[in-house]
């Protein structure tokens, strides 16, 4: 999120300012903060970014525009000056108070991360550190980083560091070819920028809207939309006056619409970003339109000329209270987020009238920022630096920001004992004693009717949970510490060996992590059976022949080649007696199509599960297909550390879990199937209406979707007695 502010200094001639777009940015900010506060009847205040990228684009544009007008160059060092002191000494203030909420209120497990998102948000590239992660940045929860906001200031500060120079080039390009008018090759490239970067987001959000959210290359046209307003500027001023009105109520109700009717989905941004992003834009117009803008503002530098305020929102939006909540917008937003997720840490949910008091609380840091902090440097009254020691200068606040999370990291990191090894190669890797039977029941208080148990039910408070809930990350099968899950997808068909290395009975386990998570329980079963259990597991990779999307073609493709690879062992002449396989949810290409929810990427999925496991079994491969896990809404080890009092903030409904998952889809592929057994025990996972995190004392997740070795461990009876049905039915 950037806001382009006027210079005040004498080195700069004055310009007028739009305070239409002063009293836009305080709709925006005032959305995003409600909604943030869980204020229900504004759930789509996150479009309040749209607005910021639109506006941003707008103003930065008819800037350099109207530089380039004035004097026919652009200096990129005093661009680059402005912006220094206009966004990072607040970030860099923000950044460090967000460190010290961290320790005092977040939980110890959230220290690490915190200390690389301050990393990454010092070198403005945290929007694609949260893209990795799959993170949400719409509303601050107990497992939320206390940074996420900073994923705008990341995309806007990568467009900053590029946008100059690119219209600089073209300009230049333009006057050496002796165009005309500059502006035409420069609305042309603005144009495509705008074009392209829509195209790849409407793609990516239908196969990856978490990406596509927090993308750069997928926000790049709400900033080119508002460059192109910039270009336009004396064109769009000479269009009728009641044009202008019109174009202004317009646009301030497809931004209030935005804001009262969209939520956080698979759909967004996509198409449904049009509708902020063009509401803005039709602001912008309006308020540009016949030559008048309301009395103390001017269309600025995008047009050198006033503009209109006439009869539409205008108005409203110079007035006092807009104006001065829009000027502290920028400081507002970067206050507002750590305060909320540090009471969310620290209270758990908050009503709706304590979330309101946080945001009082961060208005008034961010009066007192903008007033003893962001004022002074903008102005360099204080600091009457040239424009080269402000770059300098502004060099070593993202440098700081570096050092201070990795420091910080060194300062807090727990000590982590370094993992034996396995001292054979994988393939051979030595059986592990069988873990000793854990300290709490875990699932085994549910008797035989979990569903009926009360023990499934979730309460607030339990007298210990194992493991501790701040470790849950570390509480991993020992195929992580054997070398037997690799940290990425690659294409060998890696084994390992449990169990009775001599036994001539082989039992395989194919799949993923979430294939993975089984590995503690088949080892016990293996033990006592005597059988000989081999691994063969990959990150990201369903043992499963399907089309995957192809986001990534290069992890496609190593995921085939492995499949490819696994198989060729299955079906070999040391064949199992038994392939157990399961898999998260994966998206589906057909027709060049991805297919990530609904009816017919279910049917696509289960298509696919159906055809690799008829495949296998017709190659004599007895496959048993493990029921895929409820899919949690949150990060549990995370939640649980942070609301030990009350546990039932930490719970998903069952339905909701269920749906998420691949489950649905591996139970329609196995019922049209004689040769394949499905064995579910998400009953004994999720008993109750809604998942409890904690079960007989023993934490279930070690996050959102993995379940903790200790709780796999103690579903044991459960999964063995499930495989000796399907063996003596096999029989």
């Amino acid at each position: 999120m950037v806001t382009e502010s006027q210079p005040r200094t004498g080195t700069h001639r004055r310009r007028g300012r739009r305070t239409d777009l002063t009293g836009l940015r305080a709709l925006a900010i005032m959305a995003l903060l409600l909604t943030g506060a869980g204020i229900g009847f504004v759930p789509g205040g996150f479009v309040g970014i749209d607005v910021f990228f639109v506006i941003s684009g707008f103003l930065v544009t008819g800037s350099l525009v109207g530089e380039w007008r004035r004097t026919g160059r652009i200096s990129l060092l005093a661009f680059y000056a402005r912006r220094v002191r206009r966004l990072l000494p607040t970030a860099a203030l923000v950044l460090a108070a967000s460190l010290v909420l961290t320790l005092f209120c977040l939980p110890r497990s959230r220290w690490v991360g915190t200390g690389w998102d301050v990393l990454a948000s010092g070198l403005s590239v945290l929007n694609w550190r949260l893209a990795d992660q799959n993170a949400e940045a719409f509303v601050p929860g107990p497992a939320t980083s206390i940074l996420a906001h900073y994923w705008a200031l990341g995309v806007t500060g990568q467009v900053l560091l590029v946008w100059p120079v690119l219209l600089l080039g073209i300009a230049t390009w333009a006057v050496h070819r002796r165009a005309r008018d500059v502006r035409v090759p420069l609305l042309l490239t603005v144009g495509l920028v705008a074009v392209g970067s829509f195209a790849w987001s409407a793609q990516r959000t239908a196969g990856d809207p978490e990406r596509a959210f927090l993308g750069t290359t997928t926000r790049l046209w709400e900033l080119a939309l508002g460059a192109a307003l910039a270009l336009l500027g004396t064109r769009l001023a000479r269009l009728p006056h009641r044009l202008g009105t019109i174009l202004g109520w317009t646009g301030a109700a497809a931004v209030v619409g935005a804001v009262l009717v969209l939520r956080p989905g698979p759909g967004f941004p996509g198409y449904l970003a049009l509708l902020p992003a063009l509401g803005t834009a039709a602001i912008i117009a309006g308020g540009a339109v016949g030559g008048r803008a309301a009395r103390d503002g001017t269309a600025g530098d995008a047009t050198g000329r006033p503009g209109t305020a006439g009869g539409g929102p205008h108005r409203i939006l110079a007035a006092r209270p807009m104006q001065a909540v829009g000027t502290l917008c920028y400081p507002l937003y970067l206050w507002h987020w750590p305060l909320l997720v540090a009471a969310h840490a620290r209270f758990g949910e908050l009503h709706p009238a304590a979330g309101l008091a946080v945001l009082g609380c961060a208005a008034l840091l961010a009066f007192l920022t903008h007033r003893y902090v962001e004022t002074p440097i903008r102005d360099g009254r204080r600091f009457a630096w040239s424009a080269g020691q402000v770059v300098r200068a502004g060099g070593l606040l993202p440098a700081t920001a570096v050092v201070g999370g990795l420091l910080f990291q060194l300062t807090v990191w727990p000590p982590v004992q370094p993992a034996p090894r396995s001292g054979a190669a994988p393939a051979s890797a030595r059986p592990t004693p069988t873990p000793a039977e854990p300290t709490a029941p875990g699932a085994a208080v549910l008797g035989k009717s979990p569903g009926d148990s009360r023990a499934g039910v979730p309460v607030d408070r339990v007298r210990s949970i194992t493991p501790n809930p701040q470790d849950a990350a570390r509480d991993l099968p020992d195929v992580y510490r054997h070398d037997c899950f690799p940290a990425a997808p690659g294409d060998n068909a890696r084994a390992c060996v449990y169990g009775d290395r001599l036994s001539t009975y082989t039992v395989v386990l194919a799949g993923d992590g979430h294939a993975a998570s089984w590995v503690p329980a088949l080892q016990a079963i293996a033990d006592a059976k005597r059988w000989r259990l081999v691994t063969y597991l990959n990150p990201n990779c369903p043992f499963l022949k399907l089309p995957l999307d192809a986001r990534d073609g290069r992890t496609v493709a190593t995921c085939t080649q492995w499949y490819d690879n696994v198989y060729a062992e299955l079906t070999g002449p040391d064949r199992p007696k038994l392939l157990l396989t399961t898999s998260s949810r994966y998206p589906v290409s057909r027709d060049g199509r991805t297919l990530l929810a609904g009816a017919d990427a279910d049917e696509a999925l289960a298509e696919g599960m159906r055809r690799t496991w008829s495949r296998l079994t017709a190659a004599r491969v007895p496959t048993v297909v493990l029921r895929d896990v409820p899919i949690l809404g949150m990060n549990s080890g995370m939640c649980v550390s942070a609301n030990t009092k009350r546990l039932t903030r930490c719970v998903t409904p069952r339905r909701a879990a269920l749906a998420t998952g691949a489950g649905a889809a591996q139970a329609a592929a196995v019922d049209k199937l004689d040769r394949v057994s499905l064995i579910d025990l998400n009953s004994a996972i999720c008993p109750a209406r809604k998942c409890a995190p904690v079960i007989g004392g023993v934490l279930v997740y070690r996050d959102s979707q993995h379940l903790t070795a200790t709780y796999a461990r103690t579903l044991t009876p459960r999964l063995r007695t499930a495989l000796d049905r399907v063996l003596r039915s096999a029989q």
